[in-house]
């Protein structure tokens, strides 16, 4: 059970020093992107010296060698290593019988997201990545769910349960532009979809589902928003729906600042960062099951759906039915809950504490399975 942030949690004794190591470029990205940039930065502000290696330039498999003697020679404590199929996990291969090594596969080695592009994976699972992770110091997983999709492949390696995190907007501060350019008369409302435009998000069922509610949307006064970057699903756009195409800085605070809801029907998630984002800014929402996030549905910050065209109708109509007094109960409940337990200040203090069980031994903390 998670415990409240009020209780302190240890730093690692001493201090380590960990490379973090990620196939994407640092930047105002989501996704893993955005998970391993906040992380890196709230690990510093705990005293741990953390830096981050991306292969935004890396010449595939060319240069894999050299590059390991590179971060040989920085002499980490610990390598982190973020992603799997690509450049991060064959490095790690090549490190982890010198530096421990903690991978965290942000949901790759979910059932859906291993039978996605199957035949690419297969190989590369026989090669190298399947021995990669079954030699790792410690695999973390995002949820319990996650964890459980990790040992059902027979890897009896320790398992950490460390979720994923989001910061807490300044609500006080004034609001930044609207972003729906006129388009949304006053007193309308927004539902927001904000991620990839990839299979495993669940917008294609979405759009079909928000198709056939039929005037419903109109009725209630909804729109439905997609943000992110990708090619949509069908062509054309059922009706009220707003194509507002990829959001970073600014742009992704102004369009959950202004929204009234938010939904992601994904078929497979580690933690989407964009649903503790969206219940961070006191958005309700609603969730497949697969965003592992059962914390959410406890609190009354969500509804599960599941990614079907007919589940997500049902859904949809009775999402665009509740009152605002009920939407502002549940977005103070996600609120709440993102406050409570998926900080990343509490994310740091667990991963330190991770880090120190490994290097250090003593006690095995209670989020890690062996």
């Amino acid at each position: 059970m998670l415990r409240r942030r009020s209780e302190p949690l240890p730093l690692p004794s001493p201090p380590v020093s960990v490379l973090h190591v990620s196939r994407s470029a640092p930047g105002p990205a989501g996704g893993v992107d955005s998970s391993v940039g906040h992380l890196v930065e709230a690990l510093r502000q705990r005293g741990v010296d953390a830096r981050w290696y991306a292969s935004a330039r890396h010449l595939p498999w060319l240069g894999d060698r050299r590059v390991a003697a590179q971060l040989r020679a920085r002499r980490p404590d610990l390598l982190h290593v973020h992603g799997l199929w690509q450049f991060p996990t064959r490095l790690a291969a090549l490190l982890e019988a010198e530096i421990p090594v903690v991978i965290t596969p942000h949901g790759m080695l979910d059932p859906w997201a291993l039978g996605h592009s199957r035949l690419k994976k297969l190989p590369v699972w026989h090669l190298w990545e399947r021995r990669t992770l079954a030699r790792a110091a410690c695999l973390q997983a995002l949820s319990q769910a996650e964890a459980e999709a990790i040992h059902s492949l027979g890897l009896a390696g320790p398992v950490a349960v460390i979720p994923n995190a989001a910061t807490l907007p300044d609500l006080l501060e004034h609001p930044p532009p609207h972003p729906w350019d006129g388009r949304v008369k006053q007193g309308e409302r927004v539902l927001l979809f904000l991620g990839r435009f990839h299979p495993k998000k669940g917008l294609a069922p979405l759009l079909e589902a928000w198709r056939r509610l039929g005037s419903d949307p109109a009725r209630f006064g909804w729109w439905l928003a997609l943000a992110g970057e990708g090619t949509l699903p069908v062509s054309p756009c059922p009706e009220r729906v707003l194509q507002i195409g990829p959001v970073e800085s600014a742009m992704k605070q102004a369009v959950l600042a202004s929204a009234a809801g938010f939904v992601l029907p994904s078929f497979s998630e580690g933690m989407p960062m964009a649903a503790l984002e969206a219940m961070s800014w006191r958005l309700p929402c609603l969730l497949s099951p697969a965003c592992h996030l059962p914390e959410a549905f406890a609190a009354g910050a969500a509804l599960p759906v599941e990614p079907s065209v007919a589940a997500l109708e049902k859904g949809l109509a009775g999402f665009l039915r509740l009152s605002p007094a009920e939407l502002e109960v549940m977005g103070a409940a996600g609120h709440d809950l993102v406050a409570d337990h998926f900080s990343w200040s509490r994310v740091a203090a667990l991963t330190g504490q991770l880090y120190g069980w490994l290097l250090d031994g003593g006690e095995v903390p209670p989020f890690v399975t062996l």
